[in-house]
Parts: structure tokens; C-alpha cells; sequence
């Protein structure tokens, strides 16, 4: 008398239907219908805006992460147009040394001892401070760069994990909303 399938002490709706099959007993409610049709749509509505949000998430974090390549990219061209442009007015120093060396000698002064010492150490270190100005505003420059590509991909990351609440939220909402309507008959 106490199994499972065995109904006593309970209050049955005088409007609901008892049915007994192959030992189990059913409640069913005569004025309930069930649209499977809706549900089903419904539930495959849901999964498909799930879907879609993931697919948006990931489509964010790709699009962040090719953002993040080009900004290392660029990164990688300004330092290497600044080592390059050293080089260059490194060789631009050395022609102005010898200019001046030449134009020296040509004088008949010695360029060893002296004023024109003093001038050349003076070019000399007139072109190292301009070199080094040079490679620090690409550092500066290509840190910069660095650190866009890491928010970007701070981004991306961020906008995947907001698509992945959205998602479970949809079908919370969504999933909800179908077994509230299977709760109260289906409604159609």
C-alpha cells in the first residue's frame, strides 16, 4: 500500500482525470493542453540564441586577439625602423667627424690636442644624445603598442566571458519560461 504509484491521503481536483496504466497512475487535467509544437520552438529558439551569444563572444575575442597582432606587429616595425634610423645617424655622425677632421687638416690645425678635440667630443656626444632620444621615443612608442595589444586581448577575454553569461542567462530565461508554460498546462 505504500508504493510510490499509490495514491492515499491526497486531495484530487474534482477536474482532474486519474488514469491508471500498466500500474502507474497519472494525473492529467482536462483542460490543459500541452503544445509541443510551441515548446519544442521555444526550447529550440533558446538554444539557438545561446549559440548565437557564444558565437558572438568568440567572434569579439578573435577579432580582439587580430587587433592585439597588428598592435605587436607595429610594435616590432617601430623599433626596427629605430635601430635601423641609429644606424643611420651613426654613419651620418661619422661622415660630419670626418668633415670636420678633414676640414681641420685642411687648415693646418691639429685635430688631436685642443679646440678641435674639444669639438669633436662635443659632436660625438651631441650624436649619441640625439641617437638616444631617437631609440627612447621608439621604446616609448612600441611599449605603447605593446600594452594596446594586451588590452585588447584583455577585451576579447573580457567580451567571451560576458557572451557566456549572457548565454546561461538566455537559458535560464528561456528554459524557465518553457517549463512554466509546461507547469501550467502549455498554454496555446
Amino acid at each position: 500500500m505504500n508504493s510510490p504509484n499509490h495514491i492515499t491521503n491526497r486531495h484530487i481536483p474534482d477536474d482532474v482525470l486519474v488514469i491508471e496504466r500498466n500500474g502507474r497512475i497519472f494525473l492529467a487535467h482536462p483542460f490543459r493542453r500541452y503544445d509541443v509544437a510551441a515548446i519544442l520552438g521555444q526550447g529550440f529558439g533558446t538554444v539557438m540564441q545561446i549559440q548565437g551569444t557564444l558565437a558572438e563572444g568568440e567572434e569579439a575575442e578573435r577579432l580582439a586577439q587580430e587587433r592585439a597582432a597588428i598592435d605587436i606587429r607595429n610594435a616590432e616595425a617601430v623599433r626596427e625602423a629605430a635601430e635601423e634610423e641609429a644606424v643611420i645617424r651613426g654613419e651620418r655622425g661619422r661622415r660630419i667627424l670626418a668633415t670636420q677632421k678633414a676640414q681641420a687638416a685642411a687648415g693646418g690645425i691639429r685635430i688631436n690636442v685642443g679646440s678641435p678635440l674639444v669639438i669633436a667630443a662635443e659632436t660625438r656626444a651631441a650624436i649619441a644624445k640625439d641617437t638616444g632620444f631617437s631609440l627612447q621615443r621608439a621604446r616609448v612608442e612600441s611599449e605603447a603598442l605593446r600594452e594596446s595589444a594586451r588590452i585588447e586581448k584583455e577585451i576579447g577575454r573580457a567580451a567571451k566571458r560576458k557572451a557566456k553569461f549572457q548565454a546561461i542567462s538566455q537559458g535560464i530565461r528561456g528554459f524557465g519560461s518553457i517549463a512554466l508554460r509546461s507547469r501550467e498546462g502549455g498554454g496555446a
